[in-house]
């Protein structure tokens, strides 16, 4: 049986609100260190010793993870950390959740003036894997900056052992994928996890409408529909459903 012009503009406000109240956007995983059983073997570039250094290390479920650590305090040369290529599977926009730990300044045996509590996150767009040692050159453009990170929580000699967790958003992406980069200058830190995703609208069926799984290439994106089987909308100019 089809259903009337009507009936269909009813059904249209329900399915917004059943969109509402059933779907809800899930996340797909693009890289998560947590879960590397092997060692990372991310890029590192400094002019200067110390350099960052792979460790293996427990969470705090006592799972065996691979960390990223540093620790100089005196002096300004800067320290850099690129991952692996990260394919980003149609998304155009992507999310970067760290887990770090941060020590204070003033809590270092030589507290030095050069010392400071932030890094920062670069990316970097390529159609391949196709970056070595050198290239592309270590520096702001051609490396995208995300942000400057700052540790909510500081550690402190015979203090409590808290970790930072933040998640920043990077984008547009065009290409097929991307690096992360991590540029510390003057820091003592531990980078215990890295994860990588997006989000994505999951298929639906609703009041009489299908809509597909939609990736956003924005915060707000429209998903167009159809009616399900044996359902019909009538009138003189019909309109498939859509959501947003």
């Amino acid at each position: 049986m089809e259903l009337t012009y009507w009936s269909i503009v009813l059904l249209g406000h329900i399915i917004l609100l059943n969109w509402a109240h059933l779907a809800s956007a899930v996340e797909e995983v693009l890289m998560n260190t947590k879960t590397e059983t092997s060692d990372l073997k991310w890029t590192i570039f400094s002019h200067a010793k110390p350099e960052w250094e792979e460790v293996s290390g427990l969470d705090e479920e006592n799972n065996s993870v691979r960390t990223y650590e540093i620790c100089q305090i005196d002096s300004s040369s800067s320290h850099w950390l690129r991952s692996g290529f990260i394919q980003r599977r149609g998304a155009s926009q992507v999310y970067v959740e760290l887990r770090f730990t941060m020590m204070e300044c003033s809590s270092t045996s030589t507290h030095h003036r050069s010392c400071k509590e932030t890094f920062n996150l670069y990316y970097y767009q390529a159609d391949s894997n196709e970056a070595t040692a050198t290239y592309p050159p270590w520096m702001e453009n051609p490396y995208t900056k995300v942000d400057t990170v700052a540790a909510d929580f500081l550690l402190r000699k015979d203090g409590e052992r808290k970790f930072n967790m933040k998640t920043l958003r990077l984008g547009p992406l065009s290409k097929r994928g991307f690096y992360l980069a991590f540029q510390t200058q003057g820091a003592c830190m531990a980078l215990l996890s890295v994860r990588v995703f997006f989000k994505k609208c999951p298929p639906l069926v609703s009041a009489l409408s299908s809509f597909p799984e939609t990736i956003p290439r924005t915060l707000v994106q429209e998903a167009q529909g159809e009616c399900v089987e044996h359902a019909a909308q009538q009138g003189p100019r019909p309109r498939p459903p859509k959501l947003f």
